[in-house]
């Protein structure tokens, strides 16, 4: 109990220090941060949760100081771990247990908090109408990414919610881009939606709701609901085909675990190449990174239907490296049927671009459906050698495999169009 009235009282002066930034300068938050970091250290005298909030307000005042981070941005991501953790603490019994109804109090507190924090410490100085509507827009990817970071299982959240929050605000800063509050509200609210139906039809567990947010509200602002439509065909794809003969792969110890939930490392694997482009694209307006986009997702969809259908295949798999029979379920094993799939899964992408209106169908969306047929065989030849030696994970194979299958749709469109 003294351990919680403690962090309760660190969070209430966290929360003071925010609403006291627009009268203090850069070196003051420093050295009064600090002078926490050091009392908590002296009572604590090991690693705490307490220590791990101050260490991560110390390392945000150093670099307001040295490398000029954004005021407003400190603020901001001290009111996203100070006032949206207290709002989720209300309805978790513990902050090892995360919830969906915590994370969305979560998000909602964060978000309030973030803005008019962020707010309040420009308010000072004429801003102009734009950066209301700036902050709340940097407001609402810092609350995605501090719900993203409490939802992950680890020891160390008050450190990485408030530096990761401010990290990815003083990112999206620098873009100098943002669409109105409406527009961003209605992002996050349909990402949210589609996560919670998934959350419920168990293909996607909270962190897998929460990562898929993030990156869907981003696809949305920076691309479009037509960008966030095609990644949206992958991950209805990828859950129903997960249930696809599950109680036959489970027999055979292949199944995916946790009953095919997906989590945050499967949705950063597979969408991390896509969230990037979609980015860049919103910023810089290129055509050929729809293109790569495209090709990443295909390659994302045809490897995740090439597993999943690919292992019900009545034929014994071959090594891709050495075509010897293997058993089925092997990383980097192909079979007919798996191919066949990989094939179609990419197909289906490109369908889908095309009904869309994003691109037509003539030699273009050839680029990235043979794009994401290649990506899916870099996809298991690094499973074949790197990730059966140790060295990557899955999760870094479909990482790398995508940026393969959007380099690859890139240089088919040069060669093709």
């Amino acid at each position: 109990m003294e351990k919680e009235q403690h962090e309760g009282l660190l969070l209430i002066l966290f929360g003071c220090i925010a609403l006291m930034l627009p009268f203090l300068r850069e070196w003051q938050l420093t050295f009064i941060v600090l002078a926490f970091t050091a009392g908590v250290f002296i009572k604590c005298k090991r690693p705490s949760r307490s220590l791990h909030l101050c260490s991560a307000v110390l390392t945000l005042a150093v670099l307001s100081w040295v490398l000029r981070l954004p005021m407003y941005i400190v603020g901001a991501s001290i009111a996203i771990s100070v006032f949206g953790s207290f709002a989720s603490s209300t309805v978790e019994p513990s902050h090892h247990i995360k919830t969906v109804p915590g994370s969305v109090l979560f998000l909602i507190f964060s978000i309030i908090s973030a803005f008019l924090v962020g707010s309040w410490t420009v308010a000072f100085i004429d801003s102009g109408d734009t950066f209301y509507q700036f902050m709340f827009f940097l407001a609402t990817i810092g609350a995605v990414t501090g719900a993203v970071l409490k939802s992950i299982p680890h020891k160390t959240d008050n450190l990485t919610i408030p530096f990761g929050s401010a990290m990815a605000m003083w990112l999206f800063a620098g873009f100098g881009y943002w669409v109105p509050p409406f527009q961003v509200m209605l992002a996050l609210a349909l990402t949210l939606t589609i996560g919670y139906i998934s959350y419920m039809a168990n293909t996607a567990d909270v962190t897998g709701v929460l990562s898929g947010t993030l990156l869907g509200v981003l696809i949305i602002i920076f691309g479009s609901v037509k960008w966030f439509t095609i990644l949206l065909a992958f991950f209805i794809l990828g859950g129903a085909f997960t249930r696809y003969k599950y109680r036959y792969k489970e027999a055979l110890g292949i199944a995916q675990a946790e009953g095919g939930a997906r989590g945050y490392k499967n949705v950063f694997g597979n969408g991390l190449v896509a969230l990037v482009l979609a980015v860049a694209g919103g910023v810089w307006g290129w055509h050929v990174l729809l293109i790569a986009y495209l090709g990443a997702i295909a390659t994302a969809t045809g490897d995740t239907l090439a597993s999943e259908i690919g292992e019900t295949s009545k034929t014994q798999p071959r090594m891709i490296t050495s075509f010897k029979r293997v058993k089925p379920g092997t990383s980097g094993a192909i079979s007919p049927l798996g191919e066949l799939s990989a094939l179609v899964g990419a197909i289906l992408i490109g369908a889908l671009a095309v009904l869309l209106g994003m691109t037509e169908l003539h030699m273009i969306i050839v680029a990235p459906i043979l794009g994401g047929f290649i990506g899916v065989h870099i996809d298991s030849l690094l499973g074949a050698t790197l990730e059966n030696k140790g060295y990557l994970t899955n999760h870094s194979v479909n990482l790398l495999a995508t940026a393969a299958g959007a380099i690859a749709s890139v240089g088919l469109y040069y060669v093709l169009v």
